[in-house]
């Protein structure tokens, strides 16, 4: 008897949904390790960039993709110009945060859109699952889709094109880590300045500089100079979303940026000296 009440109340709530022309909210199939670090990203953009856009806490699980024409629709929604939006953030002033649709973008090269498209097709694939996010930016409202594996964020236009960055205790020299929303790190900069010392004086100046980012780029150039009782090196350096080009200044030295995304750049020097040795 219980089962046919059972049987009788899923028939109706069927027919209802059938004739009403509503359908049941999808059940979130996400694995919670991925729950965690979405939630974590959406959070951390709010409290850093959400001045000006700020993302809804609720976002929509919308299953997996399940077909070649599934990915091709996934992939239009975030790729084409007229849906594509894309934050806009000074590292600097974290509360001056925009997102910008890209059909309204000037001044991107069409080889850089190509790059950034052939390098969000090379991620995405069938099996992988994907939610959409609701942005506020004043009074418009837009969406971005978001699409992850089992254990990580795979791309989203808004939060893969953010970070957060940290300079760490300058040991010798300069330590930049720049971080996925979510906070493991995506990238880092690192500056490195010994000098080789004999009997006070300077004889060697070793020293490394190297920089990478996943999904996007860095680059650092620096030179060293070298007197009788120092070594003395000056750095310039730069980061970049993937829509973010990096360019030299005419000095052939000093890095800057320019695009859609997020980014940052800056020059410091340290120096690296021989103790006076005693003379007896």
């Amino acid at each position: 008897m219980k089962k046919l009440i059972l049987i009788s109340l899923v028939l109706i709530i069927s027919i209802t949904l059938l004739f009403t022309g509503c359908t049941a909210p999808p059940v979130s199939g996400l694995p919670n390790t991925v729950k965690t670090k979405l939630d974590t990203a959406i959070a951390n953009w709010n409290t850093l960039y959400g001045t000006n856009v700020q993302a809804d806490t609720v976002w929509t699980y919308e299953g997996t993709i399940d077909s070649t024409s599934e990915l091709d629709t996934v992939l239009d929604a975030i790729l084409s110009a007229d849906s594509a939006w894309l934050p806009d953030v000074d590292i600097s002033d974290p509360s001056s945060a925009a997102a910008s649709l890209l059909d309204n973008v000037t001044g991107l090269d069409a080889q850089t859109i190509s790059d950034w498209e052939d390098l969000v097709e090379s991620l995405i694939q069938t099996g992988m699952y994907f939610v959409t996010i609701n942005w506020q930016k004043g009074t418009d409202t837009f969406t971005t889709t978001c699409v992850t594996d089992d254990t990580n964020i795979i791309y989203d236009n808004m939060l893969s094109n953010a970070v957060m960055v940290e300079t760490k205790s300058k040991v010798k020299c300069f330590d930049y880590v720049i971080s996925w929303l979510w906070g493991s790190e995506r990238g880092r900069i690192m500056v490195f300045l010994d000098c080789v010392c004999v009997e006070g004086h300077i004889v060697a100046c070793p020293y490394t500089c190297t920089a990478y980012m996943t999904l996007g780029g860095a680059k650092v150039n620096c030179k060293v100079t070298k007197t009788e009782d120092c070594c003395y090196l000056d750095y310039s350096w730069a980061w970049a979303s993937p829509l973010v080009t990096i360019s030299v200044q005419t000095d052939n030295f000093t890095l800057q940026t320019s695009g859609i995304g997020s980014s940052g750049q800056g020059s410091g020097s340290c120096f690296c000296c021989c103790e006076e040795v005693e003379i007896k």
